[in-house]
């Protein structure tokens, strides 16, 4: 993975606007699907089990958030449509929030694993919990009892373990959210150091970066890791150009510029501004 291959992925994005079905929480649908006609892809928002195959089937790609969607029609159409997913050879990306926060959120990630998600998306805290919920082995000590809610109280580093555990366990990408964004495929790691921490005071913002993801790997199937890691420098290098405009202080008009720099930002933007470190894990 380097800067220049992750960057050529994005007018592949934008040519190829890729149909991203999202099974996403209220709170982030609205943001998620404004960032992906920024980015260049083609949203959907779907909830209804009786459609679950169907969609799955025309769709690219695939993003389940599980945020607010834990009641039964909800959690129902989650399973049904990863198995579609399964059935139709469909990239998909979990995103477990709030991982660890509840016996029953817990529990229906364990039961997404299983279906073996493409992609795993999340903050350390959500990444720990998920990994002990799963019962992968993990280094004696790691906390796995989760975060402040939906909020990491753990830097990225601290959950390396864990997502190399899931990784290695179910052969899914694991990409873990901070400061200092970590991607791993249980081998190779991808470090990205771009990004403002001004991202947290946007509510849904690394929702959308799980759907983002989605529709990457739905560009490049066959290198996950590398359509992560470009899933992953078109957000961060948009928000930082974002940032510029917007000031430091300001979280409602960086979500505003967020959006243009999503909609402008060149493979040579990324490539000048990418701050991306491969190594072995």
């Amino acid at each position: 993975v380097t800067t220049k291959s992750a960057a050529e992925l994005v007018p592949l994005l934008r040519a190829g606007a890729p149909l991203t079905m999202c099974i996403q929480n209220y709170v982030a649908m609205d943001i998620s699907a404004n960032v992906l006609l920024a980015a260049g892809a083609s949203p959907a928002m779907v909830n209804a089990e009786e459609e679950a195959d169907d969609f799955t089937k025309i769709s690219s790609c695939v993003s389940i958030n599980i945020g607010t969607a834990l009641t039964p029609g909800w959690v129902k159409m989650m399973m049904l449509t990863a198995d579609a997913c399964q059935k139709y050879g469909k990239p998909w990306c979990l995103d477990p929030v709030g991982m660890g926060a509840t016996p029953h959120r817990n529990d229906v990630c364990v039961e997404l694993m299983k279906k073996k998600p493409t992609v795993v998306r999340g903050n350390a805290s959500e990444i720990m919990a998920l990994a002990g919920a799963c019962k992968v082995e993990l280094p004696e000590g790691l906390n796995t009892a989760g975060g402040k809610g939906v909020d990491s109280t753990a830097g990225t580093e601290e959950a390396l373990p864990a997502a190399v555990a899931l990784a290695k366990t179910f052969g899914s990408i694991v990409a873990i959210s901070g400061a200092v964004d970590i991607i791993t495929d249980g081998k190779k790691m991808v470090c990205i150091s771009n990004g403002t921490k001004l991202l947290t005071a946007v509510t849904g913002a690394g929702c959308s970066l799980s759907c983002l993801c989605a529709s990457y790997v739905a560009t490049c199937p066959s290198d996950p890791l590398l359509a992560t890691a470009a899933a992953f420098l078109h957000f961060t290098v948009a928000a930082d150009l974002a940032e510029a405009k917007s000031g430091p202080t300001s979280p409602g008009s960086l979500r505003m510029h967020l959006m243009d720099q999503l909609h402008s930002v060149s493979p040579a933007d990324i490539e000048k501004n990418a701050k991306l470190k491969e190594s072995a894990v």
